[in-house]
């Protein structure tokens, strides 16, 4: 085989290892309601389309011993899992977040099957992730990612570690961002189940004899999507802007 075979059939694909890991975790890609065959014809596409743009990049890395060959395919595989797993740990977040949501609001105990995949989910919650994942493709937050893996090869070289204390700290500052949005997103739940379950408890104690149970649910209820209905836009608008933020931290810091 000449050299330059050798590099026509090798570079594409080691970047298929990076796009197509990083693909398998991202939202929206990666949802079970896709059939496995688009998400690998989309994933191997992304990789044909990157490879001349990442040739430069990749093409010394052809040149190892064989030997070295599937050490180089499994950090490359790693890679992709790293950075699909940091926007994937944005919406994990969201998840939470609304899971919280429906637990304050009364709905905790009402499941169905999540849209997006077939873990089980509060109707409440799938009103909160199903349009964050729309907004994630309406935005056009997908094609950033493209553009994320193509400057991914400037900090991630193919071939070497992937772990480095900066790349450590972006990932726990990130993680913790991440975290923090759950409490931002739900503060005003949290203080609507604490406020009303504190008013039916005192009258509860004041008149013992009212059935309370069945008096606070339909208020609790009621009020809980009434709630999610007023602050429902602002919190996408939020969440979109830190993912936003987050894929171009990626892209430039790798």
């Amino acid at each position: 085989m000449t050299t330059f075979a050798h590099e026509t059939l090798l570079v594409p694909l080691l970047v298929f290892c990076r796009v197509g890991a990083c693909f398998m975790l991202l939202p929206g890609f990666s949802s079970d309601r896709i059939p496995v065959q688009l998400r690998l014809f989309v994933a191997f596409a992304v990789s044909l389309a990157l490879s001349p743009l990442v040739y430069d990049s990749v093409r010394p890395a052809t040149g190892e011993a064989p030997s070295n060959l599937l050490a180089m395919i499994v950090v490359e595989t790693s890679t992709g899992i790293l950075l699909g797993f940091l926007v994937r740990i944005i919406f994990m977040a969201l998840e939470f977040a609304a899971t919280c949501m429906a637990n304050y609001a009364g709905y905790g105990s009402v499941f169905s099957h999540s849209v997006e995949n077939n873990d089980p989910s509060s109707p409440f919650a799938s009103l909160v992730t199903t349009p964050a994942v729309a907004l994630f493709f309406i935005t056009n937050q997908h094609v950033n990612i493209i553009l994320m893996l193509q400057r991914s090869y400037e900090t991630f070289k193919v071939g070497l570690s992937i772990a480095s204390p900066p790349n450590l700290q972006m990932i726990v500052g990130l993680v913790g961002s991440a975290f923090k949005l759950t409490l931002q997103l739900s503060a005003a739940l949290v203080v609507y189940s604490i406020t009303i379950n504190l008013a039916f408890g005192f009258l509860n104690k004041m008149v013992p004899q009212i059935p309370i149970y069945f008096v606070s649910t339909p208020f609790v209820v009621l009020g809980g999507l009434f709630l999610l209905l007023q602050i429902d836009k602002t919190a996408l608008e939020i969440f979109s802007s830190l993912v936003s933020q987050a894929i171009q931290n990626l892209g430039a810091n790798g």
